[in-house]
């Protein structure tokens, strides 16, 4: 085999090069735009929805109601190194509805059937308690409501759905209606270099 490039090779090393340093310049811009701003964010272990061991509480829908967005700045965020990725999500179905013919839950949780379901490699329709899946939050459908993240929660769920506020849609009000709103103090600014970092609580 030839040791020499070919000229299309050698182009799409040079195309691949210049993505890649693209993308780096890109992420050291928003790095160096957020420096020294804050931003609102719920701090997960003060959120009722999002907080372990807040047994018979309501879902509390303040993010929703609240914000002075249209629909809500708030979504819900699942973080997939927590995830079962269980057969039977009860963020995803309504665990109370009546049982279908496949044996699962009937009807789904969320009002605005914002979270997708998709198996992870073959399923086996003969095991189905022993299939996996992926819970994808549709963040375009989604408005916070809470309901998921509340379901989530142990002993149910493993706490992998929690809400979070999207910067791209938070118009980052001085005075944040949701903020006055919360019972719990949730939300609070902190470094937007942070959140650009994907750090996701406040420090």
């Amino acid at each position: 085999m030839s040791g020499k490039v070919s000229r299309r090779q050698a182009m799409g090393r040079v195309a691949r090069g210049a993505a890649v340093t693209g993308l780096g310049l890109s992420a050291g811009f928003l790095v160096h735009k957020a420096e020294g701003q804050v931003v609102w964010q719920i701090d997960a272990s003060k959120c009722v929805n999002s907080r372990l061991g807040e047994v018979g509480v309501k879902v509390c829908d303040l993010c929703v109601k609240e914000c002075v967005v249209t629909q809500s700045a708030v979504r819900a965020v699942n973080e997939y190194s927590k995830c079962g990725r269980c057969c039977v999500c009860p963020a995803y179905y309504s665990v109370k509805s009546a049982v279908g013919r496949d044996g699962l839950p009937s009807e789904k949780l969320c009002p605005r059937d914002a979270i997708l379901r998709k198996p992870i490699g073959e399923a086996d329709p003969n095991d189905p308690a022993n299939n996996f899946y992926e819970y994808v939050i549709d963040e375009a459908k989604c408005d916070g409501c809470g309901k998921c993240v509340m379901a989530c929660k142990e002993p149910a769920g493993l706490s992998s759905i929690i809400l979070k506020v999207r910067h791209d849609l938070c118009v980052n009000c001085n005075n944040c209606a949701i903020s006055t709103a919360c019972p719990k103090d949730a939300l609070n600014q902190w470094p937007a270099l942070k959140a650009v970092l994907g750090e996701s609580a406040p420090a």
